[in-house]
């Protein structure tokens, strides 16, 4: 009986340490496609060594911004706002992006500008990216979007 059990136990083990193959990283890659709604965005920027953080769960309005993944490593990001008092259109950019399945390293290229960050969540209904915003470069501001994916 012992010896059945870790047999048994070997061959779990080996599965276990053996499913990992392309076909996971394709899986994720495929996970990774798609719009995603945003949830909610926390920013912490530092500038002369004072941090300030800045929470936003999205409302209605926001909720219409879509993160688009596309398969062939381009997308687009559309943020909404009603800061104006209306519910409007306050960015929208096509990037380029890679994303490394196994490492869940990315990196987002929008106008010349490159961020890198990492994947630090991705199911097939959430996904949380984290990243450090350089465009300006007296501000290093770490940014972390928590995002549901929708339909298309």
């Amino acid at each position: 009986m012992k010896k059945l059990f870790l047999i048994s136990t070997a061959i779990i083990f080996a599965l276990l340490t053996s499913c990992r193959s392309d076909s996971d990283s394709n899986s994720d890659q495929l996970m990774l496609t798609g719009n995603w709604r945003p949830d909610k965005i926390v920013s912490v920027a530092t500038e002369n060594g004072n941090s300030t953080t800045t929470t936003i769960v999205t409302n209605d309005c926001q909720k219409k911004g879509r993160l688009l993944f596309n398969n062939n490593a381009t997308g687009n990001a559309t943020y909404w706002d009603d800061a104006t008092g209306t519910c409007a259109v306050a960015l929208n950019l096509d990037f380029a992006y890679t994303y490394n399945p196994d490492t869940k390293l990315f990196t987002i290229t929008i106008n010349n500008n490159t961020m890198e960050g990492v994947v630090s969540t991705l199911t097939n209904t959430n996904l949380v990216v984290n990243y450090v915003d350089r465009s300006n470069p007296a501000i290093v501001n770490k940014v972390e979007i928590s995002a549901t994916k929708v339909a298309n």
